[in-house]
């Protein structure tokens, strides 16, 4: 069985990080070693959360006493510059592909808590990476280019071949808006080749929805699929779940109801070969 780690943060409360990561990479077949970043009481969107970061450091003294290896390490919330220098050091005592989720701000603004240099730092462990995953904001901010709400194909290709220059093989970008009505991820190789896919857009703000496409990704990437098809599978995941948690009115700020869709995603994953894997 592959064998996955991913690192980020535990909301005790509201479904996102971990507790999206674990039982999506779980259900996808694979074996999900965890490495909480922090503890929170309840995600962000819960007024008066309680915020209380961990050490990665004595978690990986033991993995390495052990001889732990993995197929993958995936990354999401890191708190700050000391939890970021901690992940480049599991980098190089576990070689293995690298998935950074730069997990750090949405809707233009940096989140709450992190240090205004939290960006120029996510770049050292962005060009680390083998695959990085950034949305919108995050992308304008490790490169600089400005923010905008809606796109054109030349802003977004500006986006990608800056996202490349910091050093990763693929960056693939998320909240694309280049169609009326639609949403979606485009994704650029070494190469310079740009896909992209998207589905029907919905008006609202969805907790959880980034760790869902970056969860679902890492998996299929360990699992060997390409990087094309895990973004299209990821892409349907997340607009079923989307579609899903729709018919639930207060679950979108609490977190998406993967749960519910978890026997879809496996539908699809049965139903699609993929292509071919990555080497």
């Amino acid at each position: 069985m592959k064998r996955i780690v991913t690192m980020q943060d535990l909301s005790c409360i509201g479904k996102c990080s971990l507790t999206v990561a674990l039982p999506v990479l779980s259900a996808m077949g694979l074996e999900c070693a965890v490495l909480p970043t922090a503890v929170l009481s309840a995600h962000t969107a819960f007024e008066g959360f309680r915020y209380e970061p961990l050490s990665l450091t004595s978690v990986a003294d033991h993995w390495q006493q052990l001889g732990l290896q993995f197929d993958m390490i995936y990354t999401g919330y890191l708190g700050g510059r000391a939890q970021v220098d901690q992940a480049l050091d599991f980098f190089t005592r576990f070689p293995a592909m690298r998935l950074v989720d730069p997990v750090m701000a949405d809707h233009g603004a940096l989140y709450a808590g992190l240090e205004p240099d939290f960006p120029a730092v996510l770049r050292t462990l962005c060009a680390q990476a083998d695959l990085i995953t950034p949305n919108i904001t995050e992308a304008c901010l490790l490169t600089g280019l400005e923010y905008r709400e809606t796109h054109d194909d030349s802003y977004i290709r500006t986006l990608l071949e800056r996202l490349l220059a910091l050093g990763a093989r693929t960056a693939i970008l998320t909240g694309v808006r280049t169609e009326p009505g639609r949403v979606g991820v485009a994704c650029m190789d070494a190469a310079g080749s740009v896909s992209q896919c998207s589905a029907p857009y919905v008006p609202a703000v969805f907790y959880g929805t980034g760790d869902l496409f970056a969860s679902t990704c890492a998996g299929a990437l360990t699992l060997g699929w390409s990087v094309h098809d895990a973004m299209e599978l990821a892409s349907a995941y997340v607009a079923d779940t989307i579609a899903e948690t729709r018919r639930e009115p207060d679950a979108r700020w609490y977190g998406v109801s993967f749960e519910a869709t978890i026997p879809q995603l496996l539908r699809r994953m049965a139903q699609r070969r993929p292509s071919h894997a990555e080497n």
